[in-house]
């Protein structure tokens, strides 16, 4: 069976952020028409701080399955996804998805911040300086004319080379702040990647109207916010119920058994529900699904088949 190898290299460089954002939505749309499917998150444990994941998804638009499955270890971590023809059952494509990974959880992030933010909003918070951040703000500043980034983390050293990368690289003002509150204040979109245990961002930091994304912390045991900022929030939404259900701490000790105040994207974009005009806080929550795994990567498998294809 000779099946393509697609490499992080080739998703970075055939894919752009607002391709992924746009593969994205219509993925997830489809899903709410009944003509795709996501399959939950399955995961296990163990110790020290390492996790193993598996999902995927179904899309008859694209007619194709992914799954994915990755570990992520102290010593590091790797990631793939195969491509499966939905129609003859073969498969079609393995990618390498540590780039695809990084690329479509912002993809994600990206949207929810169309849907939910003030459509002005101009500047942001970003908490977290590790490899997943810059895309993070490449995503929010493809939907939101972001003139000025303010960036925190724990490392002095990662949150100034990420101001320098945000500078360089998108050629935006951005400032590394001293504290955690100095970033937060006033910011109208704040984001966090983090692979905090403990939560940090308490009720009270966040200013009225703003729009938080809460991408990094995806294992049940750990949690980037408290659940009680909740409460302020007037509309939450997850990319998945299901995986929410299972992996995302604040929500679980929030929301308990009574989940019917959450949305998904999915809703946003095919139903009558959206940002209220003047929220006291906007809330996404992201713990990865199949489905866009699925969007990126058959974006990647389009453009690497077009390069292949005889002029």
């Amino acid at each position: 069976m000779n099946v393509p190898w697609i490499t992080d290299q080739q998703v970075r460089e055939n894919i752009s952020i607002v391709q992924a954002i746009e593969a994205v939505s219509r993925s997830l749309a489809r899903e709410v028409q009944g003509n795709a499917r996501d399959i939950p998150k399955t995961m296990t444990t163990w110790g020290p701080a390492s996790s193993a994941h598996a999902l995927g998804a179904y899309d008859a638009g694209a007619q194709l399955v992914a799954f994915k499955t990755w570990v992520n270890t102290p010593a590091g971590a790797s990631a793939l996804v195969t491509l499966f023809d939905a129609l003859a059952g073969r498969a079609t494509a393995v990618l390498e998805a540590g780039a695809l990974g990084t690329l479509r959880t912002a993809a994600v992030s990206g949207l929810a911040t169309q849907l939910m933010s003030a459509p002005e909003a101009s500047e942001m918070a970003l908490i977290g300086s590790g490899r997943q951040a810059l895309r993070q703000v490449e995503a929010v500043c493809a939907v939101r004319p972001i003139r000025r980034v303010r960036v925190w983390s724990r490392s002095e050293e990662g949150r100034i080379r990420l101001a320098d990368a945000v500078r360089s690289d998108l050629g935006i003002d951005a400032v590394a702040t001293t504290t955690l509150a100095e970033a937060v204040d006033r910011a109208p979109i704040v984001t966090l990647i983090t692979r905090a245990v403990e939560p940090f961002l308490h009720r009270g930091l966040l200013s009225p109207g703003a729009h938080l994304n809460a991408v990094g912390a995806i294992l049940p045991s750990n949690a980037e916010f408290e659940p009680e900022l909740l409460s302020d929030s007037d509309l939450t939404v997850v990319d998945s119920i299901t995986n929410a259900q299972r992996s995302s701490r604040e929500l679980i000790e929030y929301y308990g058994q009574d989940w019917s105040a959450v949305s998904t994207l999915g809703d946003l974009l095919t139903a009558p529900i959206q940002r209220p005009p003047q929220p006291r806080l906007t809330v996404f929550k992201g713990l990865g699904m199949g489905l866009a795994d699925l969007a990126v990567a058959s974006l990647a498998l389009d453009a690497v088949t077009r390069e292949g294809a005889p002029a």
